[in-house]
C-alpha cells in the first residue's frame, strides 16, 4: 500500500462550502445539592467540605426522554460538523445544511411537546414532592411554573462564515480544527476496525461497519479544504467495508484480508 502525504490547499474556499451551526440546549436542573445534608455528612466524618450530597428530586418520564433527545441531538450536529476556531461554534457543510436543519427540527418538536407534558404535570409532581422526599425536600428548590418553563432551550442558529480580509487568521484556525477533527474521527474508525478484526474472537457489533460506512459518506462534504490525501484514504477506507458484518464474523478469510488492509491503513494516518 502506496504512502499518503498530505498536501493541504488553501483555507480560502472555507466560506464557499461551510456555513457557522450553533446548538443550544437546556432544561431544568432536577439534581439539586442539598446544604444540610452536606454539612452533617461532612461534619460525620470529620471533614470541612469535601463531602456533596446531591437529591435527584424529581424523575418524570418526561425530563429523562428530554435529557436522552438532548444528547442525540448533540450526536447528530456533531456527527454532520466540524469544530471552528471558537467554542461551541461547528463548521457545517452548505451541502449538508438541509439534513442538519430537518434533524434538528424534528428533535424541536419531540422536545417541544415532551416539555409541554411535563409543565402539565409539574404543579402535581411539586406538590407531591414534600411527601415523596421527605426530609430532603426544599421549597427554594421548586420555582414557580414560569420560571421552570424558561430553563428549557433547544435552539439552532446558522451564521456564514466571514471572509478574507479580518477573518484570515480566524478561517486558517477553523479550517486547522475542522481538518484536524475530520483526521481523528477517519483515523479512529479505521483503528477500531484494525484491532476488532484482529482477534479471531473478539466479538463485534454490526456498527463497526456501519460506522465507518456513515463517516466515509461524510468525508466528501467535511473535508472542507479538499485535501488530496484525505480523499485518498477514504477511497482506501472504503475497501474495509466491502464485507457486512456479518460476513466478516462467519468468513474467517475475509476478516483476516480486511483487518490487515486496516492495519496497513492505520499506519498512513503518520504522514498527514
Amino acid at each position: 500500500m502506496s504512502s499518503i502525504t498530505s498536501s493541504v490547499p488553501s483555507h480560502a474556499k472555507l466560506s464557499s462550502k461551510a456555513i457557522i451551526a450553533t446548538l443550544n440546549v437546556g432544561a431544568w436542573r432536577t439534581v439539586k445539592r442539598h446544604a444540610g445534608e452536606t454539612a452533617a455528612e461532612n461534619a460525620r466524618h470529620g471533614l470541612r467540605d469535601e463531602a456533596r450530597v446531591d437529591v435527584k428530586i424529581c424523575a418524570h418520564p418526561a425530563l429523562e426522554e428530554i435529557a436522552r433527545l438532548h444528547a442525540e441531538a448533540r450526536a447528530d450536529h456533531y456527527r454532520l460538523s466540524l469544530p471552528a476556531a471558537d467554542k461551541g461554534l461547528r463548521l457545517l457543510p452548505g451541502a449538508r445544511q438541509l439534513e442538519h436543519a430537518n434533524l434538528m427540527g424534528t428533535y424541536a418538536s419531540r422536545i417541544e411537546a415532551l416539555v409541554v407534558q411535563f409543565l402539565a404535570d409539574y404543579d402535581a409532581v411539586r406538590a407531591s414532592a414534600p411527601a415523596r422526599l421527605n426530609g430532603l425536600y426544599i421549597a427554594s428548590q421548586w420555582p414557580s411554573h414560569e420560571i421552570v418553563k424558561s430553563k428549557f432551550a433547544f435552539t439552532t442558529r446558522y451564521l456564514s462564515v466571514p471572509d478574507v480580509g479580518q477573518w484570515a487568521e480566524w478561517l486558517a484556525e477553523a479550517a486547522g480544527a475542522a481538518h484536524e477533527e475530520l483526521t481523528e474521527r477517519l483515523r479512529d474508525a479505521v483503528t477500531k476496525v484494525a484491532l476488532k478484526l484482529a482477534d479471531p474472537k473478539s466479538i463485534f457489533r454490526d456498527s463497526l461497519v456501519s460506522n465507518l460506512a456513515d463517516l466515509l459518506a461524510l468525508v466528501p462534504d467535511l473535508n472542507l479544504r479538499d485535501d488530496p490525501a484525505i480523499t485518498a484514504l477514504a477511497a482506501q477506507a472504503g475497501e474495509l467495508i466491502e464485507f457486512d458484518a456479518e460476513t466478516l464474523r462467519t468468513d474467517p478469510i475475509a476478516r483476516a484480508n480486511v483487518a490487515d488492509r486496516a492495519q496497513q491503513l492505520v499506519g498512513l494516518f503518520g504522514n498527514l
